[in-house]
């Protein structure tokens, strides 16, 4: 009985020990310590995310320096990044044979620089239904849960578009008032923003839905649209060279305003519907053998009756082995600038 009254003490130390050796973490080094209690506290989330259909989940982790909101704010935008990222992964695998509709109708630039600066301004669609689901934070780490229900966003993407092909419709069944070709077109430039809005709304149905199809639209709008973007190409475009400089720079500005798609020359019979008065001043230069030409241009932008409709400068920059070469070059660069600010100042139209 003495010796169980000795050995009893003896073993209840021996326990207490080898608790402390299990249960301290070390607390050195910039790295989570991978001890027992501390790896036992996680949520099982961060290191095995949970599974349920028609939902997606998406974990982020920021080490904690010194300040634990905002270490939990950095993991939360790196949770909604990682289910986005798993989202277009699956979207790329599963779309990457669709055809683009734009360049099977053989769009031209200038065509496609107003589509661009429509699209830019239209505002991008948010996945509302995208939420922190739950969040963890000790003396290292802050760790984020992000959680999409799809089926919903689906739903309410799905009606969104069901929306604004309504409002399409709706403006597509309105007759044109206008007196002349750009004042027909200026009337249905709007729609063209509704069109940029269907186009994002599409884009995230993909991204989110089971499916990963993107819906189209219904065949007469985009006989709609189809027509609108041709009534561009047919505007007739008279360029007004006001300067020898500016005629120099003739010849390429005819060839490149017409490779972006302008209806353009120098004498067009009739009214035009678009007026562009070209002053220009040039630089040439003659270095290793190569020629170099710097083109500052004035341009202005009218309507067919005259009205100011932009006004800005730009320069152009050519490089080749022969001067003439080299000027068309830099009027290639002109005919850029004239696309994109023409293409922005019927945007401007739109608000």
């Amino acid at each position: 009985m003495s010796d169980l009254r000795i050995l009893l003490p003896a073993l209840i130390l021996g326990a207490g020990a080898l608790t402390g050796c299990v249960t301290t973490p070390d607390k050195g080094g910039s790295v989570v310590p991978d001890s027992y209690v501390q790896t036992n506290s996680y949520p099982q989330w961060v290191t095995s995310p949970p599974k349920a259909g028609g939902r997606v989940y998406g974990v982020g982790s920021m080490e904690v320096y010194g300040n634990p909101d905002q270490a939990l704010k950095r993991a939360s935008e790196l949770a909604r990044a990682d289910l986005i990222s798993q989202l277009r992964v699956t979207v790329a695998s599963d779309t990457s044979s669709v055809v683009d509709e734009y360049s099977l109708n053989g769009e031209t630039s200038l065509q496609k620089s107003l589509r661009q600066a429509v699209s830019s301004r239209t505002p991008e669609v948010t996945l509302d239904e995208l939420v922190i689901a739950d969040t963890y934070v000790d003396n290292n780490y802050a760790y984020a849960l992000a959680e999409l229900d799809r089926s919903a966003t689906a739903a309410r993407l799905a009606a969104d578009m069901a929306s604004v092909e309504a409002d399409i419709s709706g403006m597509e069944s309105q007759p044109l008032t206008g007196s002349t070709p750009l004042q027909r077109l200026q009337q249905q430039l709007p729609a063209l923003d509704l069109f940029a809005q269907y186009d994002k709304l599409a884009d995230q149905y993909a991204l989110v839905s089971e499916s990963h199809r993107r819906p189209q639209l219904d065949d007469n709008l985009r006989r709609y649209r189809t027509g609108i973007m041709q009534d561009i190409r047919e505007l007739n475009v008279q360029l007004v060279l006001l300067d020898k400089d500016a005629r120099t720079l003739s010849p390429g500005l005819i060839q490149a305003l017409t490779e972006q798609g302008f209806r353009i020359s120098s004498t067009p019979s009739g009214v035009p519907d678009l007026i562009f008065e070209v002053a220009a001043s040039l630089d040439e230069q003659k270095q290793d053998g190569n020629y170099y030409v710097f083109a500052n241009a004035s341009i202005r932008l009218k309507d067919g009756a005259g009205q100011l409709l932009s006004a800005f400068s730009g320069k152009g920059r050519g490089v080749s082995g022969l001067p003439k070469a080299a000027e068309d070059k830099a009027a290639a660069k002109l005919a850029d600038i004239i696309a994109e600010e023409l293409s922005a100042s019927l945007a401007q139209r739109l608000q």
